[in-house]
Formats: C-alpha cells, sequence, structure tokens
C-alpha cells in the first residue's frame, strides 16, 4: 500500500469510458501512466456511469496496483455507518480492488458515523486517505478537527471572473492536496486575447486554460473526463508547456 500525498497532477475520471470496448479501456489505462496519469477518480456524487468492466480492464492491463493511485467520491445520501460501509465494498468491487487510496467524503451522515465508518475502514485497510468537498460548512466543519483531511476536491468553471477569482488561491499545506474539476464552456474559443496568448504556445484555447491552472501556485491537482487518447494528450501537452511568468501573470487581466 503506498504512501500518502502521491497523487499525479492530472487525474483521469473514466466516467465516458462505459461505452468503450474492454480493449480499449486496457489501452487507455495504459496510456494514462505512460503520460504520467496515475491516479483515477470516480465520482459517484456526479454519475453512477460506472461498471465493473473498468476493474476487469484494469485487471487485465497489465499494470501494478502501485502504479496508480484509485480516489472515489462515494456520493450522497449515506446516513448511516452500515450505508457508507457498503458503498465502499461496492466501489472496491467495481474496480476490482482491495484498497482505495482516498475517499472524499460528503459528509451526509453525522460526524460520528463518518468517524467511526473511516476508522474501520483503515483498520481493514480498505482505505488510505480521507478527503472533502470544499463545500463544507457549518456544524461538519467539526469533521475536519477530528479526523484531519488529507485532501480536497472543488469543481471550478472556466469563466473570466472565475479565472480572475482563482489568482488569489493560495497553495494548501504540505499535508493537503487540492484537486479541482476544471469544466469549461465555450466563450474561451471566441476570446481572441485568450487564443493570441493560446498561438503563442501553440495551444488550443481551453488548453492555455488547462495549463494556466495546473501552473497556478496553488499546486492544483486537475481531472479531466478523456475518452481518447487525443484529449489526454492534450492534457499533457497543456501540463508540460513552460508558460513565462509575464504572461501566467497578465492571462487573467486579458479575460
Amino acid at each position: 500500500m503506498r504512501q500518502r500525498n502521491s497523487y499525479s497532477r492530472i487525474i483521469q475520471d473514466p466516467k465516458d469510458w462505459e461505452e468503450l470496448s474492454k480493449g480499449s479501456k486496457i489501452q487507455l489505462f495504459q496510456h494514462c501512466v505512460e503520460k504520467g496519469i496515475t491516479t483515477f477518480l470516480i465520482d459517484l456524487s456526479k454519475s453512477e456511469s460506472y461498471s465493473h468492466s473498468l476493474g476487469t480492464a484494469f485487471s487485465e492491463s497489465g499494470l501494478s496496483r502501485d502504479q496508480v493511485q484509485l480516489i472515489a467520491c462515494p456520493g450522497k445520501n449515506l446516513t448511516n455507518e452500515q450505508g457508507i460501509l457498503d458503498r465502499v465494498e461496492k466501489i472496491l468491487n467495481l474496480l476490482d480492488t482491495d484498497y482505495l487510496d482516498l475517499l472524499i467524503l460528503d459528509f451526509d451522515a453525522p460526524s460520528k458515523v463518518i468517524l467511526s465508518s473511516m476508522e474501520k475502514l483503515r483498520a481493514r485497510g480498505k482505505i488510505v486517505e480521507v478527503g472533502v468537498l470544499k463545500r463544507i460548512t457549518g456544524e461538519k466543519m467539526e469533521f475536519l478537527n477530528d479526523f484531519p483531511a488529507s485532501a480536497t476536491l472543488s469543481t471550478f468553471s472556466f469563466t473570466p471572473s472565475a479565472v480572475k477569482s482563482l489568482t488569489l488561491a493560495e497553495a494548501a499545506s504540505s499535508e493537503t492536496t487540492q484537486m479541482i474539476i476544471p469544466e469549461s464552456g465555450d466563450w474561451e474559443n471566441e476570446h481572441e486575447a485568450l487564443k493570441t496568448v493560446a498561438n503563442k504556445y501553440n495551444l488550443r484555447p481551453k488548453e492555455m486554460l488547462f495549463a494556466w491552472l495546473l501552473h497556478h501556485k496553488a499546486q492544483f491537482h486537475a481531472v479531466i473526463k478523456g475518452n481518447s487518447q487525443a484529449v489526454i494528450d492534450s492534457a499533457y501537452k497543456a501540463f508540460h508547456t513552460s508558460i513565462i511568468e509575464e504572461d501566467f501573470k497578465k492571462l487573467p487581466e486579458k479575460l
């Protein structure tokens, strides 16, 4: 079982792989790892579009379990301990694995129930770390004090105002990994200033925004949902594009 805080900067959500053949899933698992994308997210809070075929494909991919990190959001409507334990077992069976590297919780259950559940899952070797969705507020924040979260997950929409607001984001502590799901629209393809900067780096506008996000001082780990090698390669290209400091700082001002 791996040590903590070793997630890849790009995280793959295989939600859109469901309609692909087993052979295609195997190829995508292998291609992700070849590109340094070793972390995979199963997000049941957003979609139920996952099946055991993912676990089968990974098992037949030739990849070692130690080569990848598996993350899961178990979803909402978990109000009791047995429900949480059963959901985790469901995810483990779906992925054909013995443990999750990270379980991200949404806190429908009381804090005491969550604490007890997490202690049992850890004792049984089912999970390594626990994370939270960043929108947690109020009384449920007590959970973080009693059982510190090692990661946060949030959704970020690429809009001009949102990008500008993100300039204020700070790096998390060395004990916490900040994960983000970037969602894009259509405006970036028509934005002349963004296209100009993107062309300078031989990137498409959406790739430029992704590159900007991954080069942010907050050290975000960004989630993609690519169902082809081309999408994976696009994210890889954006991450490995060097942006000069002047363009990095001025990009939000131009949007």
